[in-house]
């Protein structure tokens, strides 16, 4: 048996970087913003709330705030994707296909053709082709109009801060206008591409100091009353793999592990942050109806939305007994596959994570009550 739904659920949505990796997040956006349509068929009422992401997946974030509806969602998302993808056949030397984009990735970005410069650079790839491609696939009207809360990050270079730009103010953070810029500032990541500039200043990937932003996902979501509230987090990186066998394996390790386990830390914390939240509500009972200061009031309500950590969805795209259950092989992404643009490298990691995210969210929607029970 399922729990009890509410009429007004509310989602948010947090996506990681991972270079080509993010085609699993096309994926499973794909099969969430389905499934979103097949509840609100139902009769309930259905809303994104916010979507956070760093590097590819602010690009994905962006395709899917900057739309005009779900619909609207899935076609950008397909038709980004689509223009990223390396045709291998077109290469006649010998070389992996996850390596292809060592020589660039069309709309994204190309080699430096300054080699006399060597000495002098600080990046590798120009990325200016990206800037053309966000403005062909986001509509950047929509997305600063849109109700769904859009928080992407960056690194401030000069000052390692990590800045946040965001279709709505919070606190004592202003609104940004979203322009192209601030979605590549968000994957500016070094030494392969240059920092982007932005009102004089330089950013970096946001995902250095934090390639999973929870936080700002949480922060949109209403009282913990009002309605079912769903947290979904997209994990683009392998927990174990094998021990590498030379130095590139080496650092695409060392890459994997510093970008993805972030959230499992998180998941580990959430079990005693949700205690002290629960002390702190069972305490403010206890205080009189009417008599609590509103400051405190408020800071026990605020306090209130984290207790959605102990709730999270994890779709892992890459652990190996979920794909099982979808009925995929268990093995995941080899070494270096965050590199891997080719076109069935990406069909197939979006065909994968749309399986993956169908079977975990089918899952979690039934339990909820939100969809019919399979039989």
């Amino acid at each position: 048996m399922g729990q009890v739904a509410k009429d007004k659920i509310e989602i948010g949505v947090v996506l990681q970087g991972g270079g080509a990796l993010g085609a699993y997040e096309y994926g499973a956006m794909d099969a969430l913003l389905e499934m979103m349509d097949k509840i609100e068929a139902g009769g309930r009422t259905v809303r994104l709330v916010a979507v956070t992401g760093v590097s590819i997946g602010a690009i994905n974030a962006a395709c899917v705030v900057g739309a005009g509806d779900r619909a609207d969602a899935r076609r950008r998302l397909k038709s980004l994707w689509s223009a990223l993808s390396l045709d291998a056949s077109r290469y006649w030397w010998a070389i992996a296909a996850n390596d292809l984009s060592l020589f660039g990735v069309h709309g994204f970005y190309e080699p430096r053709r300054d080699i006399w410069g060597f000495l002098g650079w600080t990046n590798f790839y120009v990325t200016d082709p990206m800037l053309e491609t966000l403005k062909k696939h986001v509509n950047f009207k929509a997305l600063n109009a849109s109700e769904t809360a859009f928080v992407i990050t960056a690194v401030n270079r000069s000052t390692g801060e990590l800045i946040r730009f965001r279709n709505h103010p919070y606190k004592d953070e202003a609104r940004t206008e979203i322009e192209p810029a601030h979605v590549l500032a968000s994957g500016s990541l070094p030494p392969a591409f240059p920092a982007t500039t932005i009102d004089r200043k330089d950013y970096w990937d946001g995902g250095i100091i934090d390639n999973t932003p929870l936080g700002d996902a949480i922060n949109a979501f209403s009282g913990p009353d009002d309605a079912d509230r769903i947290l979904i987090v997209m994990n683009l990186f392998r927990k174990e793999r094998a021990a590498p066998t030379n130095m590139i394996e080496v650092n695409d390790r060392l890459e994997e592990l510093r970008y993805g386990n972030r959230l499992r830390q998180d998941r580990q914390n959430a079990h005693t942050v949700n205690e002290l939240v629960q002390t702190i509500e069972e305490l403010a009972a206890l205080v009189p109806a009417g008599s609590m200061d509103q400051q405190p009031e408020a800071r026990v309500f605020g306090a209130s939305r984290y207790k959605v950590l102990d709730a999270i969805t994890d779709i892992d795209l890459a652990d190996p007994v979920l794909m099982s259950k979808a009925g995929l092989s268990p093995h995941s992404d080899k070494s270096g596959s965050f590199r891997d643009f080719s076109a069935a490298g990406i069909e197939r990691r979006h065909d994968d994570g749309y399986k993956i995210a169908k079977l975990k969210l089918q899952e979690l929607f039934e339990t909820r009550g939100l969809l019919p029970a399979a039989h």
